[in-house]
């Protein structure tokens, strides 16, 4: 079994349109592949026998990108695989909650609550029956990827998707180049298995995605949260992220009328900017998970 213990779609695609007239990315994505890369190349040395695929970027004001690590041949789409063997052989997609990094602007039990009900938005949908399953967090500071930067974190993971908490804006500058700080509101890693000999992708279930390993999923404490305020609302931006952490991207047109204001075609919980309040999924996030999930394993 190629798993260590706390080291620790069938999908039709969709084509994303994204047009923002008058906005520039703070976001410098030959820094962010930089960034991967050298993660990636630690996780070599390491012998890990995962690497970063992607990274998902959460932003207020501009398109979030996604920017793929340069050094693979390959950009395909990533998904779970049912009872991979190297998640501990079940259909189930297990998920914790980081509670050391834990929001500042927010009482915790109320932060912690917005984050179950972020999850929960996705667990009730009924075309699937993944499920989702909350698992102990142990007390432990978890996060590979802050790991990796020298900013706590540990070099491991046990769920397959880890909030893995508030950091400071020095993080999403590391992550994001200079300025990615101002920008960013939440990130999602996602890893991929690899091959121990090769080093390529794996596809056990040979559907043409490549295998997740697991995601980690992080906010920027340099924003003011809260609880049912439009900025920055803790439950929709992690419920944005989640859709990321159950293999959804950002899909839908953005544009902006003359006086400036946004426009979304259609409106939807995945779009690549944070806008307002969202606390449900609609037609095409629907659309978007069930092309996703319908097909899970239900026995």
């Amino acid at each position: 079994m190629r798993r260590k213990w706390l080291s620790l779609f069938p999908a039709i695609a969709l084509f994303v349109m994204l047009m923002v007239p008058q906005t520039v990315s703070a976001i410098n994505e030959d820094d962010v592949k930089v960034m991967l890369n050298t993660m990636n190349d630690q996780l070599a040395v390491a012998g890990e026998n995962f690497r970063i695929e992607k990274v998902d970027f959460s932003t207020h004001d501009e398109v979030g990108p996604t920017v793929y690590a340069n050094d693979r041949q390959h950009q395909l789409d990533s998904h779970w695989v049912p009872y991979d063997p190297n998640r501990w052989g079940v259909r189930d997609i297990y998920w914790l909650i980081d509670q050391v990094d834990i929001c500042a602007d927010v009482a915790w039990p109320d932060a912690y609550a917005a984050i179950v009900r972020a999850m929960n938005i996705w667990s009730t949908v009924p075309c699937a029956d993944i499920p989702l399953v909350q698992v102990n967090d142990w007390g432990m500071d978890w996060g590979y990827v802050q790991w990796l930067v020298g900013m706590g974190g540990f070099p491991g993971w046990a769920a397959d998707i880890t909030h893995a908490g508030w950091l400071p804006g020095d993080f999403f500058e590391i992550i994001g180049g200079p300025g990615g700080s101002d920008v960013i509101l939440g990130v999602t890693f996602t890893f991929i298995w690899v091959d121990d000999i090769t080093g390529e992708p794996t596809d056990m279930d040979n559907n043409g995605k490549e295998d997740v390993a697991f995601r980690e999923i992080y906010e920027n404490e340099k924003f003011n949260w809260g609880i049912d305020i439009r900025y920055f609302d803790i439950e929709t931006v992690i419920a944005h992220e989640v859709g990321h952490g159950l293999s959804l991207g950002h899909f839908g047109k953005i544009f902006r009328s003359g006086n400036g204001k946004l426009h979304f075609a259609p409106r939807a919980l995945m779009n690549a900017i944070y806008y307002d309040i969202l606390h449900e999924l609609l037609g095409t996030d629907h659309a978007s998970f069930c092309s996703v999930w319908a097909s899970w394993p239900n026995n």
